[in-house]
């Protein structure tokens, strides 16, 4: 071979090893089977949901205090006591309020003693003043001091009335059918009601049918009404689903560092008394459904490839525009595509979005690498 013949079959030969080089590169870069996990695209009903978190609280609470001060001298329930409208709860030292009581009726009878000497007393006057024995003045005195003496009974009967009542109060009675769930006296304490009630009982109505008090963020409670079904889970039973219905959807806003909240209470079933007061709740507040709704697992709104599996890099640093990344060819024909998208509601699972998309068009989720744990949770 001539040297014309080997300058030729040089330039022959130099896009062919070029192309092979590049199709190395290329395989060596971009692997064959995309290195993604992807989930389809979905036209169906999409459920709308608030989460928030809330705690549970009984009914019907009622703080039982004392009303008159004085030692404990008994005390009849203790925690988880079941007690009925009536039932006596404790007992404080009734001595000094018989010893009161004792006094005022002494008082009242010793005053109506008196307004009987009265009555006879007016009686002879008038007989004297017909005849004229003495002066109109005296009657007059004799009658204001009778009208005084009556107002006088008024008054020591009221005061009877008030040690009675005092001493009725030494006797701590519930107020209300239901189940002692705390209990703040122990027998031999002074109770002392001078300045403030003191709580010694705290009783709740009925267990079974307890309030789910939710706080809900200002943007989410545009969405809530009475009548919406609530779903929740607490720690205590992490494998149990409980329901209820919202009740009430409080105005009264509450702030706290700058972050507004509204309070829904729920009402909850509760027939086995399994919850209990005072329990936090994850709680999903499901607001309505849209039908034909074009949706997306919400991993697929977050997620970002790498940079060289893009043509236009300025994507991942645009924060104005939602962007979702479509997995397009087969085998190893593949490209990512970003697709810009709108976000509509979601129901903390799927999204509902607006786009350049159709149903069974496969989107990205994450990358294959990236390790779960049993629940599904990106490690």
């Amino acid at each position: 071979m001539n040297a014309t013949h080997k300058k030729r079959a040089a330039w022959i030969l130099l896009p062919l090893l070029l192309a092979g080089v590049a199709l190395l590169l290329r395989h060596h870069h971009r692997p064959s089977d995309p290195p993604f996990v992807t989930k389809p695209v979905l036209l169906g009903t999409l459920h709308r949901t608030v989460t928030a978190t809330g705690r549970l609280k009984a009914m019907k609470t009622v703080h039982v205090g004392a009303q008159v001060s004085g030692i404990i001298t008994r005390i009849n329930v203790d925690f988880n006591s079941r007690v009925t409208r009536g039932e006596i709860l404790a007992q404080i030292d009734p001595a000094i309020y018989q010893a009161q009581v004792s006094q005022a009726e002494s008082n009242l009878s010793k005053i109506s003693t008196k307004i009987s000497l009265d009555t006879i007393q007016m009686g002879r006057d008038r007989d004297l003043l017909a005849h004229h024995i003495i002066a109109r003045s005296t009657y007059d005195t004799d009658r204001a001091q009778f009208m005084m003496d009556l107002a006088t009974k008024r008054q020591l009967s009221a005061a009877l009335n008030l040690a009675r009542t005092d001493l009725s109060y030494t006797t701590i009675r519930s107020p209300i059918d239901g189940v002692v769930i705390a209990r703040k006296v122990q027998i031999g304490q002074t109770v002392t009601s001078a300045f403030k009630t003191p709580r010694l009982f705290t009783i709740v109505h009925d267990l079974r049918m307890m309030r789910l008090d939710t706080r809900v963020s200002e943007a989410d409670i545009g969405g809530i009404a009475p009548g919406q079904q609530v779903s929740f889970r607490v720690p205590a039973y992490p494998d149990r689903l409980f329901r209820g219905s919202v009740t009430v959807v409080r105005d009264h806003p509450r702030t706290v560092s700058h972050v507004v909240t509204y309070d829904v209470l729920s009402t909850v079933p509760n027939p086995d008394e399994a919850l209990k007061p005072g329990m936090t709740a994850t709680v999903t507040i499901h607001t309505g459904e849209i039908k034909n709704a074009l949706t997306i697992p919400n991993g697929a709104l977050v997620y970002r490839p790498p940079s060289r599996y893009l043509q236009n890099t300025h994507l991942l640093r645009d924060r104005k525009v939602t962007y979702v990344f479509l997995l397009s060819g087969k085998g190893a024909e593949w490209s990512v595509l970003p697709v810009p998208v709108t976000v509509g509601a979601t129901d903390g699972m799927v999204s509902q979005i607006t786009g350049r998309l159709s149903p069974g068009e496969r989107v990205i989720v994450r990358d294959k690498e990236e390790r779960t744990d049993k629940r599904g949770l990106l490690r």
